[in-house]
């Protein structure tokens, strides 16, 4: 049976239509976005790779090989303990990336990640209103506000989920809850199978449910309200989102069990003094430009004409995401985002002048700006693998490979670049003192672990006959440990030092 061509078109043309429009109204927003992938992928996508990347790349082939973990096997330190590897699927994402075309196929991913989270924040900021010009201006200052945030790790693929979640809240909100609203529930299930942030977004969404039952109330006992059959429906999508939210927090291979893991990460962290994104953002270089953001929103905040262009909703978004940014450096990125989606608005406050009416002109700056990022995007795609690895030195990786092929040498690295030479050695699996995930290993050990690393501790070396030395803290210790009898120096560059224990 023939199929007429005919019935396609105008759907066709719709879609094609509704995609110039977007290209011809909102050019400052695709300008940023695609600035941001081309600059992250050709210029800085070497600091893309942290410790963070290897620890993700490692633990995704440690659920392909041995399955979802449960027993710590990995590192001598945690042996036995639970590991409830809740960031399982990120995991499992960003390892698929690597072995269909390597690391610069992570990097790309990461970078689209990135870029989708962005498009989707200045989307968010467009549907409530904002102008083209105030997207652009909030979205630099928010992708300034915490860069540590685009690097490859878990939490990246949470970053879009994240903002498709956000802007879902908003639209629910303004316009009322609607079936589509229903989407936040399948797309909490998801984020909570890839970071824990998760707990943020069931916690929005339960405040969503709160303001939009009060707002139901309020409306029902006005006696001068006209009737809104709508009314009871919304009321219901409410219960359901404040009832479900939570439940979705628990949608994971782990059940109820992954409650004592959120109890530990959240409550009662006991590395939260030693780690920087655990503890207060506290003034700094670093923090700079957060700062100068959270000043930014409570400026616009504080002026009438701006907050005016807000409802109750999106001052709360902004507040709660604020206090979880003070409290601990790894909260910047979402109220980053958060600022990104509902600043613009509140900004077009101040900057009354319409965005400009020049169609073809704005139809070619997009058309340009997304040209720009696929070729950087294709740039990617060919260059050396080795390009990507530059700040891990190949080198490095054959010394300790050298030192440890005997299988009963135990290794003691420092938590910079334990997962990195896990990755690369697989072998070291069962050998290696400890690694990152530092919500594995007890008070006492981590105590010893902080005093070792602020070079406090030199007797823990001597359970392990291969040690590497990369921490600035522990460099002047070098040549000490190379006085003492037994301690033999194997492999030496500018900032990595490798050394041997005799029995």
């Amino acid at each position: 049976m023939a199929i007429d061509s005919t019935l396609t078109l105008p759907a066709r043309s719709s879609t094609v239509a509704r995609l110039r429009t977007i290209l011809e109204t909102s050019p400052f927003p695709i300008l940023l976005v695609s600035l941001v992938g081309i600059v992250l992928l050709l210029v800085f996508a070497p600091a893309l790779v942290v410790g963070d990347t290897w620890l993700t790349l490692m633990a995704g082939r440690e659920i392909v090989e041995h399955g979802l973990p449960r027993t710590e096997e990995i590192t001598i330190l945690g042996q036995g303990a639970t590991w409830t590897d809740q960031q399982w699927l990120a995991q499992l994402l960003f390892y698929g990336a690597h072995e269909l075309a390597g690391l610069r196929l992570v990097v790309v991913l990461d970078v689209l990640l990135v870029v989708l989270a962005l498009s989707l924040t200045a989307a968010a900021a467009r549907t409530l209103g904002a102008s083209s010009r105030s997207t652009f201006v909030i979205g630099f200052l928010a992708v300034l506000a915490g860069p540590w945030g685009w690097t490859i790790r878990a939490q990246t693929a949470a970053l879009a989920v994240f903002a498709g979640v956000l802007w879902l809240l908003l639209d629910a909100y303004r316009s009322g809850p609607r079936r589509r609203t229903l989407l936040l529930l399948p797309a909490l299930v998801v984020w909570a199978n890839l970071h824990g942030s998760v707990i943020l977004g069931a916690a929005l969404t339960v405040l969503l449910a709160v303001c939009l039952l009060v707002r139901s109330v309020r409306l029902q006992s006005d006696t001068d309200a006209a009737p809104r059959t709508a009314e009871p429906a919304a009321r219901h999508l409410a219960v359901a989102l404040l009832v479900a939210a939570p439940l979705c927090v628990l949608a994971t291979p782990y059940g109820w069990d992954i409650v004592a893991y959120y109890d530990l990460m959240l409550v009662e962290a006991p590395f939260a003094q030693i780690l920087r994104e655990w503890q207060w953002s506290s003034p700094s270089a670093t923090t700079f430009f957060f700062y100068l953001l959270a000043l930014v929103a409570v400026l616009l905040v504080a002026l009438r004409r701006c907050r005016e262009r807000l409802r109750l909703f999106e001052l709360l978004v902004l507040a709660v995401t604020l206090v979880g940014a003070v409290q601990a450096v790894r909260g910047v990125i979402w109220f980053a985002l958060a600022c990104a989606a509902i600043l613009p608005a509140a900004l077009d406050g101040l900057l009354t002048r319409a965005d400009p009416s020049a169609r073809r002109f704005n139809l070619m700056l997009s058309t340009a700006a997304l040209g720009g990022l696929a070729l950087a995007l294709v740039v990617s795609l060919v260059r050396p693998a080795g390009w990507y690895s530059q700040q891990w030195p190949e080198p490095r990786v054959e010394a300790v490979r050298e030192a440890t092929r005997d299988p009963s040498v135990r290794l003691l690295a420092t938590d910079g670049t334990a997962d990195w030479l896990l990755w690369r050695i697989p072998d070291l699996r069962g050998r290696l003192a400890f690694d990152v995930r530092w919500e594995l290993y007890d008070r006492t050990t981590l105590e010893r672990i902080q005093a070792y690393g602020g070079g406090r501790d030199p007797a823990f070396v001597k359970d392990y006959r291969i040690v590497t030395i990369d921490a600035p803290v522990l460099a002047p210790r070098v040549t000490k440990l190379l006085a003492i009898d037994g301690i033999e120096r194997l492999y030496d560059d500018t900032g990595f030092t490798l050394i041997r224990v005799d029995e």
